[in-house]
């Protein structure tokens, strides 16, 4: 069944409009999210983990001291209260001094938030949390108990991460939280599984996000989805987004081709890293993410100035055009994509590790025209 006529029109109204939204955001380069990988310790040994942590990892943390600096630096140029800041590594709670440096990031006047695997979590440090200003904090449940932990790779995690999760769907105090969900094909079978868990616990949103080529996965091909299995959980999403009243959507940066995009989360696809997105590395390298290869550094923080970096270098991040090259070069579809998301490109054969559009083959995947365009609750998962 196709689309009705006015949906089909508001889907070409937009991917018209999008490429020029992005030029435009490319332009201004606002800063809107400011990422710090503080360790690269972990408790766990994922077996997708992009950054590769280990439980003693042989690059020191970031010192508190440093990231201050920075922050100090960005307060100064621009208003913090727009700019989020997300504390990610490794696990969080494994850094030394994480409350006093969440304590010292909002008395700067910046939101604040983390990524955290949830296996580290009590009571008290839920109240840790919320009085060092905590705001924003993102966990990971992937699946049903043998799913889950057959990932994590501990034995009874999938129990600890549950009622953590539980207990920050409890904490009023939180003003963004939700769970995220890695795909793989150990669980892309048992998503429905997946989804009631969800709705039993209250979950304010779930994330999917399929494992891209890259840190341990880029050597276990075994972790990535098929096309078969990546066009299921598509249609999984767009099923669940028509029937649930939890927000669902694919937090998946990569390029799903125009009407997929409207139809699996509640925005156009625009990878913004280094265009809005920031982020300072464990060994102060200036980049975007941990998930980008590290040779696409524009500085050092112990050498160089944030700001001045962030306002006279990315230019790699903002003019794609040298990634039009091998595939890329006259995909008609190169204007809305662009060489996929940053985190995706393979460097050293200068070519996208992954292209889901073309590989999944997902101008096939038929669309049901009775889907809507978003969800019922669109946007970021506030909860007031």
């Amino acid at each position: 069944m196709s689309p009705p006529a006015s949906k089909d029109l508001i889907h070409r109204a937009r991917r018209v409009a999008v490429p020029p939204y992005q030029h435009v955001q490319r332009q201004l380069h606002d800063l809107r999210m400011l990422v710090f990988e503080v360790t690269q310790r972990c408790n766990l040994t994922c077996r997708h983990c992009g950054s590769d942590c280990t439980r003693s990892a042989t690059v020191p943390d970031l010192p508190p001291q440093k990231i201050l600096e920075v922050l100090g630096e960005v307060a100064q140029a621009y208003d913090p209260k727009r700019i989020t800041v997300m504390i990610g590594g490794g696990e969080p709670l494994l850094y030394d001094g994480l409350w006093d440096l969440g304590r010292q990031i909002r008395k700067l006047g910046f939101p604040w938030g983390m990524v955290t695997n949830g296996s580290l979590w009590d009571q008290a440090t839920l109240e840790r949390a919320r009085k060092a200003g905590a705001r924003s904090i993102s966990v990971s449940l992937d699946g049903p108990k043998d799913a889950h932990e057959w990932l994590r790779g501990k034995d009874g995690d999938f129990d600890t991460v549950l009622a953590t999760v539980k207990r920050l769907i409890a904490a009023e105090w939180l003003n963004v939280m939700d769970v995220i969900t890695v795909v793989h094909p150990n669980n892309v079978h048992r998503l429905e599984e997946t989804w009631r868990i969800m709705q039993e616990i209250g979950a304010p949103g779930w994330r999917l996000i399929p494992i891209s080529p890259i840190g341990r996965a880029k050597t276990n091909r075994d972790l990535l989805l098929s096309t078969e299995q990546f066009q299921l959980l598509l249609k999984t999403i767009m099923d669940l987004r028509q029937r649930s009243d939890m927000p669902v959507y694919l937090s998946e940066s990569n390029y799903m081709g125009g009407d997929l995009d409207f139809r699996v989360r509640d925005h156009h696809y625009f990878c913004r890293a280094g265009i809005s997105f920031g982020g300072v590395m464990v060994n102060g390298d200036i980049l975007a993410c941990a998930s980008i290869d590290r040779r696409f550094a524009q500085g050092n923080v112990f050498q160089d100035s944030f700001v001045h970096t962030w306002e006279n270098r990315f230019e790699v991040f903002r003019d794609r055009r040298w990634m039009k090259t091998g595939r890329c070069d006259g995909c008609k579809e190169w204007r809305h994509c662009q060489g996929n998301s940053f985190h995706n490109w393979d460097l050293d054969a200068n070519a996208p590790g992954a292209c889901q559009f073309h590989d999944h083959a997902l101008s096939d995947v038929p669309l049901c025209g009775d889907l809507p365009l978003r969800s019922k609750r669109p946007g970021p998962r506030r909860r007031r």
